[in-house]
């Protein structure tokens, strides 16, 4: 093979044997990464929200921010609401009751006719409205209050009645239906409302004839 001159200052080499220059190296260092497989490139993750971190996946049920297994009140702490809440009707139906016995005694001594019959027959009547004002006090009350969701005593102890599917609140509809499964509850020697100490829900049989439950929040 003939020797061929050196290439003058400030020119490139020759070109090796097969032709072309090999690509030069990349800056810093190192190789560069595989090109994306055919088809498409790598997709980014999606950026996190905001405030940080990804968002949980939806819980089912119960509302209000509730988990799916929301926390049932207890035979006891419910025990103690119904407690608070028999002292909290029980004001205004006294209160009430001494009214109209005190209208009753005036209209007796009014009409001048105190004889024992007639006072024992306006003592009947005076009792028989006072029992009337009493039960449509306490009806209204809890199917008011159990409608909307908790009674005064059950705000007081962080308990709700709650649609036993959904969680929500009930309705009056069938706050007034819960309250007739209350009555049948405690006419069968209270047997209907012990029963939430032993069911797993905590359900008494007013809760089971209403579809609800009662949540400690």
């Amino acid at each position: 093979m003939q020797n061929q001159p050196p290439p003058p200052p400030g020119s490139f080499p020759p070109p090796p044997p097969g032709g072309g220059y090999p690509p030069p190296p990349p800056p810093g260092g190192g190789y560069p990464p595989p090109p994306p497989p055919a088809g498409g490139g790598y997709s980014p993750p999606p950026p996190p929200p905001p405030s940080g971190g990804y968002p949980l996946a939806p819980q089912p049920g119960y509302g209000y921010g509730q988990p799916s297994q929301p926390r049932y009140g207890g035979f006891w702490i419910r025990f103690v609401a119904a407690f608070i809440d028999g002292i909290i009707v029980a004001i205004p139906i006294f209160i009430l009751s001494l009214i109209v016995g005190v209208m009753v005694g005036v209209a007796v001594g009014v009409s001048g006719n105190n004889n024992s019959q007639t006072t024992n027959a306006a003592s009947t009547a005076a009792g028989g409205l006072a029992e009337l004002v009493a039960f449509v006090i306490t009806v209204a009350y809890f199917i008011y209050f159990w409608g909307r969701g908790q009674t005064l005593a059950m705000r007081l102890l962080h308990l709700r009645v709650a649609d036993a599917t959904t969680g929500a609140p009930i309705g009056y509809g069938r706050a007034a239906l819960r309250y007739l499964g209350y009555i049948i509850s405690s006419v069968v020697c209270y047997i209907g409302l012990i029963w939430a100490a032993f069911d797993s829900r905590k359900q008494g049989w007013h809760d089971k004839i209403a579809s609800t439950v009662v949540i400690q929040d």
